[in-house]
């Protein structure tokens, strides 16, 4: 225990360098004496309009869709679920597609919207599931909420396809949301959806010895009194709103709640209790790097942050299948 305890704090100090070396890198120069010279109106308005709150909004993101994914990861014990399962990024990219094509209203409303879309997009998933059930069922298997969430899915992506259609002018601020991204997310998302995701994070940090348990099987984790279906209710409210939060924060934004979990499994193990914060701190640098990335790759302009985490999430993601198919074949031998 010792040893995990220490690799969390090397993962805490690691996102520490990782945000005090972004927030001073970028197209504008600035020194960190400027930022607390009164004279300095314009690296300061850099530095704590723009460059601070972006940089907490990419950290809180990928630590929500990383909690996000350890918790569904945990649930369903399968470590290819993620929070797209859910249809979360479909439904908040409805309700973001609805907000651009409206004449005359405030892009402010995109992150309240789509977080409400996303959140029913997933009530309606989850309760589709349950009618998949009989009722003598107690627990909902993953293939249950997987079928769903892909019928649901491919519904709202049909729809989101054809609004893309007749958006007109608003189609290529439409096409740059729907690639994730930071750029002109400020206080206002920040103050939105912070309180969530610190919420669903506390939350999520103390459910970790229930995820043990939950490994032992449904059935034996029942024997020994878990009661599964109050920690999968729990569970998929928690993913969701972690989830909507954070993609009505950056859009949509691929492998960081699939791949950022296998990850931080690989680097301090199974136990939840320290594989959960592992995660959600490793989902925090891998953002906050990514974000500084795609502003900065070809400054001044920048490109959209889930073409980077595709970039390295893909190759990653392929790595891990083959680890595991090798480790497969080890056993059986």
């Amino acid at each position: 225990m010792r040893h995990k305890i220490i690799k969390l704090l090397v993962l805490f100090f690691i996102l520490i360098i990782s945000v005090s070396v972004s927030l001073f890198i970028g197209s504008a120069d600035i020194s960190v004496f400027r930022i607390f010279d009164t004279d300095a109106i314009n690296e300061k308005n850099i530095f704590y309009m723009i460059r601070l709150p972006r940089i907490l909004n990419s950290a809180f993101t990928g630590a929500a869709l990383s909690c996000a994914g350890i918790i569904l990861q945990s649930l369903f014990r399968n470590n290819l679920a993620e929070p797209g399962l859910l249809g979360i990024s479909a439904g908040a990219g409805l309700g973001a597609i609805l907000i651009f094509m409206i004449p005359g209203v405030s892009f402010l409303l995109i992150a309240p919207v789509s977080f409400l879309t996303a959140m029913l997009t997933t009530v309606i998933i989850f309760y589709l599931a349950k009618g998949l059930s009989t009722k003598y069922t107690n627990f909902l298997t993953s293939n249950k909420i997987i079928l769903a969430g892909i019928a649901i899915n491919a519904l709202l992506s049909s729809i989101n396809g054809f609004l893309l259609i007749y958006s007109g002018n608003s189609v290529s601020q439409i096409i740059y949301w729907l690639s994730g991204g930071f750029s002109g997310r400020g206080w206002t998302e920040f103050g939105i959806t912070s309180p969530i995701i610190i919420t669903g994070i506390l939350i999520s940090l103390l459910l970790g010895r229930e995820y043990n348990v939950l490994a032992l099987g449904a059935e034996l984790s029942v024997s020994v009194g878990l009661n599964t279906k109050r920690l999968q209710n729990i569970s998929i409210i928690l993913s969701s709103l972690l989830a909507a939060a954070a993609v009505s924060i950056a859009g949509i934004i691929s492998f960081v709640g699939l791949i950022v979990p296998n990850i931080a499994r690989l680097f301090i193990g199974s136990d939840n209790r320290f594989t959960i914060p592992a995660s959600m701190l490793l989902g925090s640098v891998f953002l906050v790097i990514s974000d500084t990335i795609a502003r900065t790759i070809i400054s001044p302009s920048e490109i959209p942050v889930g073409i980077i985490t595709s970039f390295i999430g893909a190759p990653v993601f392929i790595w891990l299948i083959l680890k595991k198919d090798k480790s497969e074949k080890s056993s059986a031998q």
